[in-house]
Order: structure tokens, then C-alpha cells, then sequence
């Protein structure tokens, strides 16, 4: 065919690019949840080894916190960058109306979308910043003394966080709506592998923690003690806690001779205890307890075999044969027995330890704390939406 002369028209190059190229679907931008933290005067003292995690892990999940405490000085008690809002203490007939109003207007200014408080606690003051800014909040359960507590103080809360079956279900026994029941077990760091009996040529640190409430229990955990002393068993003895029992006890253990075999130690923030596990080899829970065992969980978390008390208690993860070797509260006989037993077999000691560890990454781990906590925010505010 004979050329006419005549051109086609040229199409533009970027047309034919964007023709030619894959379409390419824009991803919804994600809204940051602010959420403003209700903290109880004792809680990061308990709590902390669970709190700091999930802090720095929420702000990846688009949360963004402020805290509502008692603070001391200018910083975040967390050690997180964590704006502040400082709170008064709470007096006998509760908060005054006025310092709920400078609260919520901090909470205004900061344009928080929902209200949690960690713990029974700090449950009081959320429900009240909550109602008078009109925003949903939640509460945290980590004590079967919390089931009766929440049936008034949280009545009006979106949902319920307990930290253990045990709670939960003493929650819906007490009458709480089973659909707001959200078990949020806390999550913690874990190291890899069974740290006990590692430094040979050292003595053996056995430890026990607990409340010193109950003379009777930790009684028996002394007089072990000084059984093993009496079998030259190369030991040190550390008893962490305070209560109105430590001075008895005290004088049982100068008593049965324990001298400087034995160190008494007041109750420690949880960042203390966990570098105090490091160096453990056993760790003893003497009493169940009625409130989540964070001295435990921590033990177990840092790969020491825990001996702990049967009996009716908030703590799933004590599971006798699974997780912890079990005895009866109060029995120094079976106590000795079984403490024996695991400085006698060390591997299956560290075997139990290398279980806990394996239940713990199930379990507690701190990264699906944070992704399930942040879906359950999101949840809240959507339903709020909805309604």
C-alpha cells in the first residue's frame, strides 16, 4: 500500500503507561484509637512486666495512650512515651466531683475515644471520667474478689477483661453479661530455654513469695528449708514478701537455725523480681492465691521450676504435672519430698521449667496480648457506632 503521508496520532506516553499498568488498590488508612489508661496507685508496682510490653506493642497496632495515675514526678511511670494525666487519691467517699471534671477535661483535650481501667482498682475513677465524657470503658479483672466488686462498680462497662478462666467465670456466676466476658490473659517476655541449675559450683537458690499473711504456710516452707539445711544440701534461701506475718517468721527462722542461709526481702516491683529470677534455681508459691500470681508466672517466664500450693486460687496457668509441680498448702512433708526431688532429678526439673515455657508462648505471649487487646478496643468503638 502506497504511504499517503499521513500520521496516526501519537497517544500520550503517560496514558499509555497508566493503561498498561496493574491497577493498584489503595489501602483504607488505618484511625488511631486513643485510649486513655485508668492505673490504680499499686498496679504498676504488679503489673509492670505486663503493662511496659503492651504499651510500646500498642502503639504498632495505632493505639495511642494516656495514662491516668498518682504520679510522683514529671515522667511516665511506665517508662514509655506515654502522655500523663495526674490523678488524685481516692478518699473515703470516693472522688470529688471536681477532680473527675479535671481529669475529663484532660481527657477532653486529649481527645480520648474509650476508657480502661487495668484493674479493679482504678475501676471507680474510669466509670466516672467515662460517664461524665461520655465515653465507653472497660475494666480488667485480676482477682476472683474482683467477680463481686464489678457487679455495681461495672455495671455499665462495654466489656470485662479478666486475666484467667477462674475470674471469668466467677464474673458470669456473678450475674455479669457472659457476651462482654472477654478472657485477656497478660502476657509476658519469656526467655528460650530453662535457666535453673545452670552455674555449677554455686550454691542453689531456692526462693518463695507470697503475701506473709498466713504463718501456717510459710512455716512449712522454713521448716523445708531447714531440713535441707540439716542434709548438707548446698543451698541459699530468699523469702520475698511482706505482710503482718514477716516478723514471726522471722523468729521461726532463727529458730530452726537457718542463720545466714536465709534472706528476708520485702515485696518487690515486678522489673526487680524478674532480675531476682534470673538468678533462681526453684521458686516456691506457698499458699494458692485468691488474685493472679504475677511472682509465678514471672518464675515460669524465666524459665525456673515453680513448686506451687494446691488449692482454690485465680491462677490457670499453675497446672499441676503440666506446668508446676503441685503439693498440699501447709505440708512440710510433702513440701521437703518434692523440693528434694527436683534437686535430686535436675533434668526433669528443667523439663517441667521447659513446659511452663512452651504453656507461656501459648499462652502469655506479649505480642498476641497486644493484638488481641487492640482488636478488642476496636470492637468497643464499633459497636458504639452501631448502636
Amino acid at each position: 500500500m502506497a504511504d499517503t503521508g499521513r500520521q496516526e496520532p501519537v497517544e500520550d506516553a503517560q496514558e499509555v503507561l497508566e493503561a498498561d499498568a496493574p491497577s493498584l488498590a489503595v489501602a483504607p488508612a488505618v484511625v488511631p484509637v486513643r485510649v486513655a489508661w485508668a492505673v490504680g496507685p499499686e498496679s504498676f508496682s504488679r503489673y509492670a512486666r505486663m503493662l511496659q510490653p503492651l504499651a510500646v506493642g500498642l502503639m504498632d497496632e495505632f493505639i495511642e495512650l494516656t495514662v491516668m495515675c498518682q504520679i510522683v514526678d514529671d515522667e511516665s511511670p511506665m517508662c514509655t512515651p506515654c502522655e500523663t494525666i495526674p490523678c488524685p487519691c481516692r478518699g473515703w467517699l470516693g472522688y470529688r466531683r471536681s477532680s473527675i471534671e479535671r481529669i475529663g477535661e484532660n481527657v477532653r483535650r486529649w481527645k480520648a475515644d474509650l476508657i480502661h481501667a487495668i484493674d479493679a482498682s482504678a475501676a471507680d475513677l474510669a466509670r466516672r471520667v467515662a460517664a461524665d465524657q461520655n465515653l465507653p470503658y472497660i475494666v480488667g479483672g485480676f482477682d476472683l474478689a474482683d467477680a463481686r466488686r464489678l457487679r455495681d462498680i461495672a455495671a455499665g462497662a462495654a466489656m470485662l477483661l479478666p486475666a484467667s478462666q477462674p475470674i471469668a467465670d466467677a464474673l458470669a456466676a456473678h450475674g455479669m453479661d457472659k457476651r462482654r466476658i472477654r478472657l485477656l490473659r497478660p502476657g509476658v517476655y519469656n526467655v528460650r530455654h530453662a535457666t535453673c541449675f545452670q552455674e555449677l559450683g554455686n550454691s542453689m537458690a531456692v526462693v518463695a513469695g507470697g503475701p506473709l499473711e498466713n504463718f501456717h504456710t510459710f512455716d512449712a516452707v522454713l521448716r523445708c528449708f531447714a531440713e535441707l539445711t540439716a542434709r548438707k544440701f548446698d543451698c541459699v534461701f530468699f523469702v520475698i514478701g511482706s505482710g503482718p506475718c514477716e516478723k514471726k517468721l522471722r523468729q521461726q527462722a532463727r529458730k530452726l537455725n537457718l542463720g545466714q542461709r536465709i534472706t528476708f526481702i520485702d515485696a518487690l516491683p515486678a522489673e526487680q523480681l524478674a532480675r531476682i529470677f534470673r538468678d533462681a534455681d526453684i521458686y516456691i508459691t506457698p499458699a494458692p492465691q485468691r488474685a493472679v500470681d504475677m511472682q509465678s508466672l514471672l518464675a515460669m517466664a524465666a524459665g525456673v521450676p515453680v513448686l506451687a500450693a494446691a488449692g482454690k486460687n485465680a491462677n490457670d496457668f499453675l497446672r499441676d504435672g503440666e506446668t508446676v509441680m503441685g503439693f498440699t498448702c501447709g505440708d512440710y512433708a510433702e513440701l521437703t519430698v518434692k523440693l528434694l526431688a527436683m534437686l535430686d532429678d535436675r533434668a526433669s526439673a528443667r523439663a517441667l521449667a521447659e513446659n511452663a515455657l512452651e504453656y507461656i508462648r501459648r499462652n502469655h505471649s506479649a505480642a498476641a496480648n497486644v493484638t488481641a487487646l487492640a482488636s478488642m478496643y476496636r470492637e468497643v468503638l464499633e459497636g458504639k457506632e452501631m448502636a
